[in-house]
């Protein structure tokens, strides 16, 4: 490893004098300039941006600020990385005077204070990583991290502004944030909220004046390279209930969702299409056969008995739940008691029945909370090769407006998405009380992108094709994408993970766009952290 030379890297870092005060700073086993990782590391799950210069794994957060520092003085952009599930270009360099920061050495959960029910930790830490070590204490963050947690870390979310578990209830990450440790583009650190003052300050409050933490969430990394990140806790809800309801009509589905969104007493509460119930059939009750699904389902029934019962039922129900004709209405709640779990998903059945949907057996929820974070991205849970996920986040009033929109320029597209091979499912998922996410999923082969599987550094080069015109299926899908963004942004919708896909400053109103600007300015003056994120 180190600083293989595949190839070598441009002259801007080469062997000069840059790269040579980074690996006398960090170490030379923690420079990268070796083609493999270069362009790994220059790549997201839906394409490749020019490939960095050299890639850097600082390990403290001193030497990070002087890493960037160092970068700064050179001219030189600096973007972080964390897990490296972007799908919308977050993380990829705008051009090649650039070095990725792999944040993943940030790994440790600093602090958990009980007392005061927040817990700090370094944001290259995995969220699987997280809940297991606040689980054994009996706690947990409201927001408890996104699907692919295994490998997705805590400032990966915080950039992209994710939500999955725990989210229907406690809204996306930034509203379970605390306080943030950032370091700014000319290598200074800075602290916010309550965090933020002098002497030896608590970060147990956010809102201590301005609240300077949430200029640095979602800001996929344009306004400086997180480190710490405070989550506030809660204690670990002893008791879950599920149900899952099927319904043979999607208006009726989007009811019931927005319905049950607004009670704010759903854990998780997402909705599958007929096509996304296949696809997921493959996954999820792959998972209900799996021992170590099971096992977890048996860990969080409540007591050993009622897990028990509840892992023998999710084995017996296996594929027979997904026969991939209806709406899929799946529903998780949380409860210190088994008397409040039941008496939440009572209200929650009644609102899903009024709303026409007939109850079925909840296996894809229990599979999802039996183990929460699980590696979906694997060769026999894989099918088709590639998929991109598009979504907007819209107010329950807009949302049929918006599904209505999707659906008749997706029915537009049908023939032209057949021939080529690209199949497409939608997901809807309630995020707090006052949004749902409606999410097109776009599954298509293509056999360029073998690396958009690759989550850790396995494979070489051999295994990544060179640079090529897209085939005709990538090319549709990116065409269907720029029509679906049209749409969100026609209703007004808003967006997570923005990344440099999402048009984010150019939608913005005058005055919000000249602060965005100013704002940038003041921390970032030379525009050298993570160049062309959120549009700026």
């Amino acid at each position: 490893m180190g600083t293989s030379t595949t190839s070598a890297a441009p002259a801007i870092v080469g062997r000069g004098a840059l790269t040579a005060a980074l690996e006398q700073l960090l170490g030379a086993d923690r420079v990268e300039t070796g083609l493999e990782k270069r362009t790994f590391f220059s790549t997201d799950l839906s394409k490749r941006g020019a490939t960095a210069a050299a890639v850097i794994r600082p390990d403290a957060v001193e030497k990070l600020a002087e890493a960037v520092r160092l970068c700064g003085a050179s001219g030189v952009a600096v973007i972080p990385r964390g897990g490296g599930f972007s799908y919308t270009g977050g993380y990829l360099p705008a051009g090649e005077d650039s070095v990725m920061v792999d944040m993943r050495a940030f790994d440790r959960v600093i602090e958990i204070n009980e007392d005061d029910m927040y817990v700090v930790v370094e944001t290259g830490c995995t969220w699987h990583r997280l809940y297991e070590a606040l689980k054994a204490k009996g706690l947990r963050t409201p927001y408890f991290g996104p699907m692919s947690g295994y490998g997705a870390t805590v400032g990966g979310a915080l950039s992209q502004g994710s939500f999955f578990l725990g989210s229907s209830q406690y809204g996306p990450v930034a509203e379970s944030v605390l306080a943030v440790e950032v370091v700014l583009a000319d290598g200074r650190v800075l602290r916010s909220g309550s965090w933020g003052g002098t002497g030896d300050p608590s970060p147990f409050y956010r809102t201590y004046g301005p609240d300077f933490t949430g200029l640095f969430l979602g800001d996929t990394g344009a306004f400086g390279l997180k480190t710490k990140a405070v989550l506030k806790l809660l204690p670990f809800p002893a008791h879950q209930a599920f149900a899952s309801f099927a319904f043979n009509d999607e208006s009726q589905a989007m009811a019931a969702v927005t319905a049950i969104g607004r009670l704010g007493i759903a854990a998780e509460c997402y909705c599958w299409d007929p096509y996304f119930v296949k696809v997921m059939a493959t996954a999820t009750a792959g998972l209900a056969e799996d021992l170590k699904i099971l096992a977890g389902v048996a860990r969080g029934g409540g007591s050993m008995a009622r897990g028990i019962f509840n892992a023998a039922r999710l084995a017996a129900a296996g594929k027979r739940n997904f026969d991939g004709q209806v709406f899929m209405l799946n529903l998780t709640v949380d409860d210190p008691t088994s008397v409040g779990a039941e008496a939440r998903m009572r209200l929650l059945k009644q609102q899903a029945t009024e709303a026409g949907g007939r109850e079925m057996p909840p296996s894809a929820p229990m599979a999802m909370r039996g183990t929460p974070f699980i590696a979906f991205n694997t060769a026999e849970r894989r099918r088709p090769l590639r998929n991109l996920p598009t979504h907007g986040l819209a107010p329950h009033s807009r949302l049929a407006a918006v599904s209505h929109d999707v659906r008749e320029m997706l029915d537009g597209q049908r023939a032209a998405m057949i021939e080529v091979g690209v199949e497409c499912g939608v997901i809807y998922f309630g995020v707090g009380v006052q949004a749902v996410c409606m999410e097109p999923v776009f599954y298509w082969d293509d056999h360029q992108y073998y690396h958009h599987n690759r989550v850790e550094e396995s494979s070489d080069l051999s295994q990544l094709d060179p640079p090529a015109p897209p085939p005709a299926a990538t090319q549709l899908v990116a065409s269907i994408r720029e029509s679906l963004v049209a749409i969100f942004r026609k209703h007004g919708c808003a967006h997570v993970q923005i990344g440099k896909s999402y048009p984010w400053l150019d939608t913005r109103a005058a005055p919000l766009h000249d602060l965005a600007m100013a704002m940038k300015a003041a921390v970032d003056p030379r525009r050298l952290v993570n160049p062309g994120s959120l549009g700026l």
